[in-house]
């Protein structure tokens, strides 16, 4: 069965609040968690993907607001790009931490009600960088393949309990990360729009169907 209701793992970056925008159109109950929500409503729960507790309160209370969670898609992450001899180890745990951690804890504790509840999705945000080698992209491009381990992981473990994991890999999204990178031009990069379609057409999928890899790249490929 298609996804019924859903949590959006990092919803108020820019392409979270496209994701959730998108299924809340198309008809989904969706829930924004993230660290940057100031004042909780049922549609909206702070976590901290990094931190056990938080991520096991945010789910139960999405729940008892949603009834039982069908879909999840992690869109939280950080981006610490610098050359391998000056990437500080705070700033490498600090992305292992959040993009790969917290999308475990997260999994898990999604697997575990979905297994519960009949079955469900799981969507990561891949990168170029789960399977190209970038420079100075040592933390980034680490937590992306270990994102690419743990999507592997979670279709093989829950195959017998229709749960199934996705590893969406992006290329060149434009948000305000490049405002700062004028070279580069938005007609060169995909919209965030275009990533929070990607996902719809994943998430409307019966259970039945398993699409482990989509590579998802502007025109011009790897810019």
């Amino acid at each position: 069965m298609p996804a019924r209701s859903a949590i959006v793992v990092g919803g108020t970056g820019e392409i979270g609040k496209a994701v959730l925008a998108r299924l809340r159109a198309e008809g989904l109950r969706a829930v924004c968690a993230s660290n940057d929500v100031r004042q909780e409503t049922p549609d909206a729960l702070r976590v901290d993907v990094t931190d056990e507790a938080s991520v096991s309160t945010m789910f139960e209370k999405a729940e008892q607001a949603l009834g039982p969670i069908t879909l999840l898609v992690n869109c939280s992450g950080v981006g610490i790009f610098a050359p391998l001899s000056e990437l500080s180890a705070e700033d490498w745990r600090r992305t292992i931490d959040v993009n790969l951690t917290g999308a475990f804890l997260c999994s898990r504790e999604a697997f575990k009600r979905m297994k519960a509840h009949g079955g469900g999705r799981i969507i990561h945000m891949g990168s170029v960088s789960d399977h190209l080698a970038l420079v100075h992209n040592a933390a980034y491009a680490a937590s992306k393949h270990g994102l690419r381990g743990l999507t592997g992981v979670l279709n093989e473990e829950g195959k017998t309990s229709s749960i199934r994991a996705t590893l969406l890999s992006l290329g060149a999204v434009y948000t305000s990360f490049w405002h700062s990178r004028p070279e580069f031009s938005p007609s060169d990069m995909l919209s965030v729009d275009d990533v929070a379609q990607s996902i719809w057409e994943i998430a409307q999928k019966p259970l039945n169907v398993r699409v482990d890899e989509l590579r998802l790249l502007p025109s011009k490929g790897v810019l």
